[in-house]
Formats: C-alpha cells, sequence, structure tokens
C-alpha cells in the first residue's frame, strides 16, 4: 500500500499501485467520504490488510464508521472487507444484493446488516444524500459507483482506471497521451464486452455521466481527477469499441512478467 492522501477536504485516498513489468503500474484505490456519517468505499486489496486497517483507524475510529459502501465484490475491493466489518459494528454495508449473496461463498457476510442497492437509489449519510449510480464501463454487472450531491463528487469504480507509467496523486500530473492510451488499455481489458455493443446506446450510456457534471472524479483505478477532466476521459471511452481488442499474457510472456517481478522485488529490498 502506498501513503494515503487527502484529495479534498472530506476525501481521503488509500491507494496501491500494482505493478505491470514492461506496462507499468495499475492504480488500486479505497475512499474514506467524511460525511456526517462516515462512509468507506471498499476495503482495498488482500495484502495490504494490516496496512490498509491502520491507514483508515488513523482518520476515523471504525466504531464510528456508519457505511461501508462496496462497489462491488472483486478481489482488489473486498481485500479488507471482513476486517472492517468486525471492526465497524455499527456500519451498513452497502452493496448490490448479488454481491452479498456471492461474497457469503467465502466469509460469512452478516445479512441483517447489508443495505442492498440499485441505481437511482439515494443514501442519506447525515448531512448529505449519495445517489447509487451506473459507470459506463465495468468488469462486474454488480458495479454500482457514488454520486455525492452535496459536493459533486463522483466515485466511477472501475470506469476511467488507467494503467500509468508511474504512481501519482493526481491524474494532471500524468502527460495527456500517456493517460488516454492508458486509460484505452485499462478499458479494453476491463470492459471486453465493450466492442460489441450499439454504438448509439454506448454514446447514450456516455451522454448520461455527462449530464451529471461532476467536479471531481474518482475511480478506482485512477488518480483523483478534476471534474474539468471528464470530457478528455469520455472521449477516450468513445473509442473503447472500435479499439484493439485487449491480448492477455500467453505462458511465454507471463514467465517473463514474473521473473521481471522477481527483478523489482530484489532491487527494492535494502
Amino acid at each position: 500500500m502506498d501513503a494515503p492522501y487527502q484529495a479534498a477536504p472530506d476525501v481521503h485516498v488509500y491507494p496501491a499501485n500494482l505493478p505491470i513489468p514492461g506496462v507499468g503500474v495499475l492504480p488500486v484505490n479505497a475512499y474514506l467520504l467524511m460525511a456526517e456519517e462516515p462512509v468507506l468505499i471498499d476495503t482495498g486489496i488482500g495484502v495490504d490488510g494490516d496496512d490498509f486497517i491502520a491507514a483508515v483507524s488513523s482518520i476515523v475510529d471504525p466504531q464510528k464508521l456508519k457505511w461501508v459502501w462496496l462497489t462491488h465484490d472483486d478481489a482488489d475491493h473486498t481485500g479488507s472487507i471482513q476486517r472492517i466489518m468486525d471492526l465497524a459494528p455499527n456500519a451498513k454495508l452497502v452493496t448490490h444484493g448479488f454481491s452479498a449473496f456471492r461474497m457469503a461463498t467465502w466469509w460469512p457476510v452478516p445479512m441483517e446488516r447489508v443495505h442492498a442497492i440499485r441505481f437511482g437509489d439515494e443514501l442519506h449519510v447525515g448531512d448529505r444524500a449519495l445517489t447509487a449510480v451506473a459507470p459506463p464501463l465495468y468488469d462486474s454487472p454488480m458495479s454500482i459507483g457514488v454520486l455525492d450531491q452535496s459536493t459533486g463528487s463522483l466515485f466511477t469504480v472501475d470506469a476511467f482506471g488507467a494503467i500509468l507509467p508511474e504512481p501519482t496523486q493526481d491524474a494532471s500530473d500524468v502527460p495527456p497521451e500517456a493517460l488516454a492510451g492508458g486509460m484505452l488499455g485499462w478499458a479494453t481489458s476491463d470492459s471486453p464486452w465493450a466492442h460489441i455493443v450499439d454504438r448509439e446506446r454506448f454514446s447514450q450510456v456516455l451522454d448520461r455521466v455527462r449530464q451529471l457534471q461532476p467536479t471531481r472524479i474518482f475511480s478506482s483505478h485512477l488518480p483523483a481527477a478534476s471534474g474539468t477532466s471528464l470530457e478528455a476521459f469520455l472521449k477516450v471511452l468513445e473509442t473503447v469499441p472500435d479499439a484493439e481488442p485487449f491480448m492477455p499474457p500467453d505462458s511465454h510472456h507471463f514467465a517473463q512478467m514474473i521473473a521481471a517481478m522477481a527483478g523489482m522485488q530484489r532491487g527494492s529490498t535494502p
């Protein structure tokens, strides 16, 4: 896990950056929204469990955590979910109902604490309301994003993620061409179904995101971004259906990647 940072007066970011040898890094973010009733959005990756718990606890006492919004039940979003729910007995688990059922296959989800949501639902968290929104691209049909109606912050789940040259805390630090290329590469690998969509209907999906007019964009796989970046991000997504499909590594290339990762680890060992 990398050092947490504050991306807005009410938003703390808990980042990890996964190395992809020969390509760059993939950010993986969880967020803490400091509403009157604090909301933790996702729970990081499992290998960072101790550091993640310590980082969250340094900002808010888990006993005071009221809501855990799980955008979907993929491993890079659920790493510390069971520990967080144990440490935060007063928190409700906000997620797609089927995500709760799926997670029950590997940990004892307290179903009486699940607050199931679907697109368009509102969650009132004391001083503001959060709206459940559909991300324009996703790898799981259980994905549910968050729009903070009081600030305009939009949490977009996997959408607008990007493979980056190096870690950073602000998307504007990344050269535009590198950001667009990394976003396109991520989109084609994370949402391969986009190649078979009806182009007109996909355009309508992007228009619905445009109409949200977010002030800030918080993706699970991108450093914090200003809402002024939205149009540039949408232009990248417009190209996804006709882009070259992602090709995963074969066994030979995978072995090369593992060897490179081992070399990186040796180089970082004191």
